[in-house]
């Protein structure tokens, strides 16, 4: 593969290229390396609160309150006040009951099927691991089908449960992937990952996949059309503010 080109500092060198380079053709080579992720971890109350401000803004105060509801006024969690992200060793059984009890919600019944079909509740340490939990295990659903729970509630039960499920499923298998796209004898570099195998972002849906595959797959030697092209001109940024959810993380770690 070609070397890319350095960075550019020159600003009217940098508009130049992008001149030459406008409605021309050019080719692709790329090399790539075979890369899986697993899917994450079940949620313990700090990881449950992290994800609850990330997604929809509730304060740890606030997931927390919901998640207690959950657990003694609806009964569809476990215990929310955990430190946990394991289930017991012999909780085998309980996972595959449960995971046929979400077959019978509509919302999760394609996915709770497929683990069934699949076989896929087995002794798994990254799982069921004795040595991993303190007081009370990680929060999961229960047996219970939910009923008239309030939006704020319905999120905060559909993240525990995607989780139980995702955890289930086999990695995602992606290409990392360098690709040099030359034009008009001038190359480009993009580095991503293309989405090969979803794995557990199935469970996630079109948005998780999309946004975890950022490039589209080509063809070795394909031909390609800049289209649009645009000398932009950066600067370095201060690394961001704290917000609730990196603050968790921060103290977690």
């Amino acid at each position: 593969m070609p070397a890319p080109a350095e960075r550019i500092w020159d600003k009217a060198k940098a508009e130049a290229i992008a001149e030459a380079c406008r409605g021309g053709t050019g080719t692709v080579a790329e090399e790539a390396k075979p890369s899986t992720q697993a899917p994450p971890l079940l949620f313990d109350l700090t990881s449950l609160q992290r994800e609850g401000n990330g997604r929809f803004g509730f304060s740890a105060k606030t997931t927390l309150s919901i998640a207690q509801a959950l657990y003694e006024k609806h009964k569809v969690l476990t215990y929310p006040r955990t430190d946990s992200r394991a289930l017991p060793e012999d909780y085998v059984s309980v996972a595959k009951k449960t995971v046929d009890a979400l077959a019978g919600q509509r919302s999760y019944a394609p996915f709770a099927k497929q683990i069934a079909k699949g076989g896929w509740i087995r002794p798994n340490k990254r799982i069921f691991d004795n040595a991993k939990i303190s007081d009370h295990f990680a929060i999961i659903p229960t047996l219970e089908a939910p009923r008239s729970l309030t939006e704020a509630e319905q999120k905060i039960y559909d993240l525990v449960v995607r989780r139980f499920l995702a955890i289930f499923f086999p990695s995602a298998e992606y290409l990392v992937t360098t690709r040099i796209t030359t034009v008009e004898s001038h190359q480009f570099k993009t580095e991503g990952k293309v989405l090969v195998e979803p794995g557990w972002l199935a469970v996630y849906g079109k948005e998780a996949m999309q946004e975890q595959g950022a490039l589209v797959r080509v063809d070795a030697g394909e031909r390609v059309a800049a289209k649009a092209i645009d000398a932009a001109g950066l600067q370095t940024r201060p690394p961001a503010r704290y917000t609730e959810a990196t603050l968790l993380s921060a103290m977690e770690g």
